[in-house]
């Protein structure tokens, strides 16, 4: 009787990895805090080879983007970029220029030489391009959450609460390049997508993570790949869209993600295990569960840092490791984790 229990059970696992993805397994990990006491960090861009750039100030008070060396004599440095700012993300481009979103939801061009040019007033592009699946009034709402940059150029936003990805040139006009539809959860709930994060592959597409809004039940959220060049693309589970289509399933809010260029894995940041209700807890009781970050390889998802994250910022990937932010409520970090990744 045992035996055929277990048998059972193999097979409802077996059958849970291929329709939800492989549950994840924990790593041995070194972990190193490089820097501590930073001011809401949820902003994390990876420089030319051996920087990496911070944003400040995303939930709280402003504080100066920061410039971190990784390599060389002057591993460890950090430089300010500029003085006093409030950021919510940051790409950056090998010729030194990059993009910001502020915390005033306007996206910034930067060049190489420190000129700093507002190019897009994201809510303002929003009330001409309202969500189709929202409610007068609602439809036009903006959090512009996420950021990348295409080899070209062109910057990449997700917007959580607009419910879509725009591709902002610096010179010509914005697109919708996709609107990601709300998705009926359990019969009768239907949650919003909150697309949150975007990295651009090495197949050159896109690749959008979501935190999917309430109930936010776990294991629902996706990462979905999508057509860079397409206009008005629909990210839909119940439609057949060839710009636009489930990669993998079975996330929970997701808050951001990095693609290594070199290998392929993808590094997937979440809020937390129970996903943004158990994470909202910590803001009444002061101890917010941990964050989870985790490597994905095919169908194998491996969990780096257990328990030794919390409150997630950003994640990019570098030569010597995987770098993030956290304690974007209660103290920030720049951490760097090495170790079967």
């Amino acid at each position: 009787m045992r035996r055929g229990l277990f048998g059972v059970l193999t097979i409802l696992l077996l059958i849970a990895t291929l329709v939800i993805g492989a549950v994840p397994v924990a790593a041995r990990s070194h972990v190193r805090v490089l820097l501590d006491g930073l001011s809401s960090p949820k902003a994390l861009a990876a420089g030319s080879g051996r920087t990496l750039f911070i944003g400040q100030g995303a939930y709280g008070p402003p504080g100066p983007i920061l410039a971190y060396n990784i390599r060389g004599r002057a591993r460890g440095t950090t430089d300010i970029v500029l003085d006093v700012a409030s950021v919510a993300d940051l790409a950056a481009l090998p010729d030194g220029s990059g993009w910001a979103i502020g915390t005033d939801l306007v996206l910034y061009h930067a060049t190489a030489d420190g000129t700093i040019t507002p190019v897009l007033n994201i809510p303002e592009y929003q009330v001409g391009d309202p969500d189709p699946y929202k409610d007068p009034g609602a439809d036009t709402e903006s959090n512009p959450f996420g950021l990348a940059v295409l080899p070209n150029g062109d910057a990449l936003v997700a917007d959580a609460a607009g419910n879509d990805v725009l591709r902002v040139p610096l010179v010509g006009e914005p697109v919708t390049v996709a609107r990601f539809a709300p998705e009926e959860i359990t019969p009768g709930t239907v949650a919003d997508p909150v697309p949150t994060s975007i990295a651009v592959g090495r197949d050159g597409w896109l690749y959008v993570g979501q935190l999917t809004g309430f109930p936010g039940t776990p294991g629902t959220s996706h990462i979905w790949r999508l057509n860079p060049d397409a206009v008005g693309a629909v990210c839909d589970v119940t439609v057949s869209d060839p710009n636009c289509a489930v990669w993998k399933s079975g996330f929970t809010g997701i808050v951001d993600l990095a693609i290594d260029q070199a290998s392929g894995k993808t590094y997937v940041y979440e809020i937390a295990e129970g996903g943004f209700v158990a994470f909202e807890e910590g803001f009444a009781t002061g101890a917010f569960p941990p964050a989870i970050l985790l490597l994905v390889q095919g169908n194998k998802r491996t969990e780096l840092a257990a328990g030794q994250l919390s409150q997630p910022g950003g994640v990019v990937v570098m030569p010597d490791g995987v770098y993030v932010t956290d304690g974007m409520f209660t103290g920030g970090r720049l951490v760097r984790i090495r170790g079967n990744n």
